[in-house]
């Protein structure tokens, strides 16, 4: 994401079992990641790559406990 530098804002979404439940942008001029969270409505910024991961970990992790 950070390499490509096709598009300014770059996304990502993730799913577990089908479902979509998180999405990833970076933006390219701010240099800021966005996480948005559906279950619940969440949406956070990171400037560091490992903090967006644990996000998305904990996303899929807590869907999986769920589901």
């Amino acid at each position: 994401m950070q390499v490509d530098i096709s598009n300014p804002v770059q996304q990502r979404r993730f799913e577990k079992f089908g479902i979509e439940v998180c999405r990833v942008e970076y933006n390219h001029r701010t240099k800021l990641f966005t996480v948005n969270e559906y279950r619940p409505e969440y949406e956070a910024e990171f400037d560091d790559l490992d903090l967006v991961a644990i996000e998305v970990y904990e996303s899929l992790a807590e869907l999986a406990s769920v589901f």
